[in-house]
Parts: structure tokens; sequence; C-alpha cells
């Protein structure tokens, strides 16, 4: 094979912002936060609390996956341990929520319980199996439907078999959680666990892709409780929306509320060398050079997934072009397209929006509209003493060009 064409190939995967954090970790391609980074935080107030609930949010790619595998390795030994459970591999996130995170649970209980003779916890295994994927069950006729001569007298009992649906297996219709039967499962399954664990932690990733606040309301609500009730940890990552307007109320159900933010690469200099390490880890100063990376950094406003899809983006405009490393006009090129993919579908009320704020400074999340442009990572915040609120920077010369073209 070509090396040029083998070298960028392997630039080009290694800059997949959609790497599962297990591959990064085990390659050496992840590179430390600054400070204590979420992932240790949550791990030892799981430590210290084993049955309290987090709740995990924040922008989108700004690595909140990560610090839930990182969260499950500081688990990996003592008498707690985690679990990370994406969900969205499992269960289809457009499909009813209730009752689905117990579940998910109970089944990976069953995976640390192991084989176990105990016939209790066998049921309760299997308990848990019927539940997520459904089961057959016979349902006998009632004699009384019959007149005292018609009632049939073959060997076999009269009846009809039933198919029950699970709550994990798309397409599904709702069903009641039943929580006091699943909680005892739940219980009978943890006393089992192996020698030397005491307590479980779960941590379920994916449900910040729901748009429907109400569902996730409803997961948090019923499965989040009974898990508690049940003596088990539980960190689940949010929409970001829950932290603004009416929905704020949700975040309640939670012990402790953990946000991973976007990097101030403009007032943080250990934010930017953050993200400056990151690129080191996958690329060589031979393809993408200090100069381009810092350039990379400042167009991707701090959010970890933007600065990974630059990047390759950068990189396959350098291959497209026939050089060899990473030129201005090609980080150019890459922000145009980002920019302008991010432009698509704004009405000009928000495009005023955007405008006001690159131009002022004035911003305040106080309706849908307003929390629709931070979630879409239109508007990025930043946290600090004071929050701080800023255009993404691959949109900012858009907004520049159509205010002068007025």
């Amino acid at each position: 094979m070509d090396s040029r064409l083998e070298r960028f190939r392997t630039y080009f995967e290694r800059l997949d912002p959609d790497s599962r954090p297990s591959s990064l970790l085990g390659d050496d391609r992840y590179a430390e936060p600054p400070g204590r980074a979420m992932g240790e935080q949550l791990a030892s107030r799981l430590k210290l609390a084993p049955s309290s609930s987090h709740l995990v949010t924040g922008p989108a790619g700004t690595g909140k996956t990560t610090q839930l595998y990182r969260a499950a390795e500081a688990l990996g030994s003592g008498d707690t341990r985690a679990v990370y459970v994406d969900v969205s591999t499992q269960h289809d996130l457009d499909k009813n929520l209730a009752g689905v995170l117990v579940v998910l649970a109970g089944l990976e209980l069953a995976k640390l319980v192991g084989r176990h003779s105990d016939d209790a916890v066998h049921a309760a295994r299997e308990s848990f199996r019927r539940w997520a994927y459904g089961h057959r069950e016979f349902i006998p006729d009632d004699p009384r439907e019959y007149e005292y001569d018609d009632y049939p007298e073959s060997d076999e009992e009269p009846g009809y078999w039933h198919q029950r649906p699970g709550v994990i297996a798309p397409p599904l219709s709702p069903l009641p959680l039943d929580s006091a039967e699943k909680i005892e499962a739940l219980k009978m399954l943890k006393q089992a666990l192996p020698d030397g664990i005491r307590h479980v932690a779960i941590l379920f990733d994916s449900l910040d892709r729901l748009d429907d606040a109400e569902a996730f309301r409803k997961a948090a609500i019923d499965d989040v409780r009974a898990l508690r009730h049940a003596g088990i940890g539980v960190a689940v990552v949010s929409p970001m929306r829950l932290l603004y307007g009416p929905n704020r109320p949700i975040v309640d159900v939670f012990d402790q509320v953990h946000i991973v933010p976007a990097v101030d690469v403009s007032q943080s200099l250990e934010g930017r060398d953050f993200l400056l390490r990151v690129l080191a880890k996958r690329t060589d100063e031979g393809v993408v050079v200090p100069e381009m990376r810092g350039r990379l950094v400042d167009a991707s406003g701090g959010l970890l997934r933007d600065l990974l899809q630059l990047t390759r983006s950068a990189v396959e405009e350098a291959f497209v072009a026939g050089a060899d490393a990473v030129a201005p006009e090609h980080v150019a090129r890459a922000v145009d397209e980002h920019g302008r993919t991010m432009m698509y579908g704004l009405q000009k009320q928000e495009l005023d929006t955007l405008d006001n704020l690159r131009r002022r400074g004035a911003f305040v999340p106080t309706n849908d509209d307003l929390i629709a442009l931070l979630v879409s990572r239109r508007v990025i915040e930043y946290q600090g003493t004071t929050k701080r609120y800023a255009v993404h920077p691959a949109i900012e010369p858009l907004l520049a060009s159509l205010r002068r073209k007025k």
C-alpha cells in the first residue's frame, strides 16, 4: 500500500470522534484533562456512598462517555464495582423507557453473579431475562367457562399461549414497572455477588440523545429511585436541556450533578494545553504542525468532539489536495464547512440572537429557542466563577459576513 495513503488512513482513524473510549484508553490516545477529572470524582463519590445517584451532563462532545469509562476503571477493584452500559446499543431510545434501566441493571448484576446454585438467585436472574426479552406464558382456560359435559377430556390442559413482550426488544408497547418485584430480584442478585464485591454501580450512557425531557423524567424518577431502593449506585448521562427552564426539577431526583463543560481555550492555559495534548496523542507534527494544532483548538471552541472532527476534516483536505501536511488553507476549508453545517436551518430570529452574542456578549437562556442554541452547540457555555457564553468560533465569520451584506 502507498505509504502516504497508509499514514493518512491511520490519522483519519485515530481522529474519529466516535471512537469508543475503551479503544482510546487501550491505545494510549487518552489525554488527562486539567484538574481532577469528572470520572475520578464520580468514582470517589460512589466509593463513599455506593447507593447514591448521579446526573452527568454537559454539551455534546465534551467527553462524558470517556469519563464514565474512567469511573468504571477506577472502580475496578475493592468492594464497589461499576458497570458501564450504553443504553442505545441495547434499546431503541425512541421507544418507551419505563423500566428499561432497572432491567438492564438486573442483567448486568446477573453477569457479575455468574452461575449460582441457589434457586432463588437463579429465579431472579431468569426473571430479568424474561422482563428484558419477553417470554411465552401458558394461560389455562377457566373451567367455569364450560358447560359441565363440554369440558375437554384430553390429557392436555386446555388453554392458550400468550407472548409477553420484553422491555428491551423494540418495538415495544408501554409496560407498567412492577417496582416491588424487580427491586426484590435486584436485592437477591446483589446478595449473591462474588466474595469481595459488596456494592455495584451502573453507569448508563447515551440518554443525552433524548430530545423528549418527559421520557427522561419517567426513566429517572421510576428507575433511578428503584435502583436506589435496591442499594445500587447509578450514574446517568442526561440531555443538557435538563439544566434549564421547567425541566430543572428532574435534577433533584439525583444526589449529585456532574457537568462536563467545554474547555475555555481563550481564558484557560491549562485547558488549551489539554486539547493540544489530545491532538499530540493522535497525530504527529509531520502532518499537523503546532501552529495548525493551535488554529484547530481555537476553531473547536473547546469542544473535544468538534476538535477531532475539524482535525479529521483538515487531514482529509490535505490528502485530497496532494499535500503531505495540513496547511492553513486546509484548516480554513474544514472550519468553513463545519460552520456552514452548523448554520443550516437557523431562522432570522436565531441568527439575530447569535449575532447579538457575537458583538455584545449578551445571552441569557430563558426559553426553549435559546436553550436549543446551547444544546446544538451554536452557543457554547463556559463554566467558571461566572458563566460565560460565546458563539461557536466556526460560525463567527459566517455571521460577520451576513451582517456586512445587510
